[in-house]
C-alpha cells in the first residue's frame, strides 16, 4: 500500500516562504522554478489524501475475485493454482460469497464487517450467514484502506443444505475453548488486509491479504467435498452428525461428515510433497499454523437491485 510522501524539495520551498515573513516585503514578482518531480509529488499527495468521500455506512460490496499468492510461505506451492481455479469458479457461480458491509467511516478510518453468504438455489442472490461475520478496522488515507488491524475471516462455500466444507469447530461441539472457528467454514486468523476504494466508490480494488494463517488444529478438523470447476455443492453428500471417521490420518478428521469427504489437512500435506507442511505462522491460540497470502477485489452492490439479508431455514 502506497504511503503519503512529501518531497524534500516541497518542504524546502515551504520553509522559504515562511522564512520570508521576517524580511522586508519584496514587491517584485516571484518566479521560483519548480522541478517537475515536485509538481508530480504534490499531485500524488492530493490524490492520496483526498477523495472517496462517497463511501458511506451501509454500503455493501461482494468479492468478485480472491486469489492465493502464497501458501505455507511458498508462492509456488502446488495447491495454489488448484484452489484459485476452484475459488474463482465458486465466486462466479455464487457458491463462495464474501460480503463486505461498511459499518463506520471517519476521515482517518473505515470499519467493515465481512460475512459469508450461502448460495440460494440457482439465483445470484446469496443469503448471509451471521455466524461467519468478522469485523475489520482499517486506518484510512483518502481512498486508501491501509493495513487493517489483525482480524478474522471465514470461508464458507455452498448452500445451507449442501456445504463444500465440513467440520465442527465451535465450542458447542467437540472443539476446545476458545472456539477454533465457525462450523463448516475454513477459519483464517490474524488476517491483515489492505485495499483501495475506487474514486467513485463503486469497487474495492488492489486488495491484498498481507498476512493470515490457518491453524493446524482446524486444518485437521475440516474436510472437503471435492468438486470440479463449475460444479455446485448439490453434488456433495449431506453431512451426517453420527458419522465416525476411521480412514483419515489422523482418524476422526471427518467425524460428523460422511463418506465422500476428505481431510483438508491430508490433502494439503499431499500437495506439500516430501518436505511436508512447514507451519511458519502461529495461530491466535499459540499453536502451529499455515501462512497464507492472497489478493482480492470487490464490487459494490446496488441497493436498488438487491442487498443480501440473513439466511432463513428455508433458503
Amino acid at each position: 500500500m502506497q504511503r503519503i510522501s512529501i518531497s524534500i524539495a516541497t518542504f524546502f520551498l515551504a520553509c522559504l516562504s515562511l522564512a520570508g515573513c521576517a524580511n522586508p516585503v519584496d514587491t517584485t514578482a516571484n518566479n521560483i522554478p519548480l522541478r517537475q518531480d515536485v509538481v508530480d509529488d504534490a499531485g500524488d499527495v492530493s490524490s492520496t489524501v483526498a477523495g472517496c468521500d462517497c463511501i458511506k455506512v451501509g454500503d455493501m460490496f461482494r468479492f468478485n475475485t480472491l486469489q492465493l499468492t502464497s501458501v505455507d510461505g511458498n508462492p509456488d506451492f502446488a495447491v495454489i493454482p488448484v484452489l484459485n481455479s476452484l475459488w474463482q469458479s465458486d465466486i462466479d457461480t455464487f457458491e463462495l460469497n464474501f460480503i463486505v458491509k461498511v459499518t463506520g467511516v471517519t476521515a482517518d478510518a473505515i470499519d467493515v464487517e465481512v460475512t459469508n453468504g450461502a448460495r440460494v438455489g440457482d439465483t445470484k442472490k446469496p443469503c448471509l450467514l451471521p455466524q461467519t461475520m468478522a469485523p475489520l478496522h482499517f486506518p484510512r488515507q483518502g481512498c486508501n484502506m491501509l493495513n487493517s488491524a489483525p482480524g478474522a475471516m471465514n470461508v464458507y462455500a455452498g448452500s445451507q443444505q449442501h456445504t463444500k466444507n465440513c467440520g465442527y469447530l465451535d465450542e458447542k461441539t467437540m472443539a476446545p475453548k476458545p472456539a477454533l472457528g465457525v462450523n463448516q467454514s475454513i477459519p483464517i486468523r490474524g488476517a491483515v488486509l489492505t485495499a483501495t476504494v475506487s474514486p467513485d466508490c463503486s469497487a474495492i480494488e488492489n486488495g491484498i491479504v498481507v498476512s493470515g494463517s490457518f491453524s493446524k488444529d482446524a486444518l485437521f478438523r475440516l474436510c472437503t467435498c471435492q468438486t470440479l470447476p463449475g460444479q455446485n455443492s448439490d453434488v456433495c453428500a449431506t453431512p451426517d452428525p453420527k458419522y465416525k471417521d476411521t480412514t483419515s490420518n489422523p482418524p476422526g478428521a471427518c467425524d460428523g461428515c460422511g463418506n465422500g469427504w476428505q481431510s483438508l489437512g491430508g490433502l494439503l500435506s499431499a500437495f506439500a510433497g516430501d518436505a511436508g507442511l512447514q507451519y511458519g505462522c502461529t495461530s491466535d491460540t499459540g499453536g502451529p499454523s499455515v501462512c497464507l497470502k492472497a489478493t482480492f477485489a470487490a464490487k459494490k452492490l446496488d441497493p436498488a437491485v438487491w442487498l443480501p439479508s440473513a439466511c432463513s431455514p428455508t433458503n
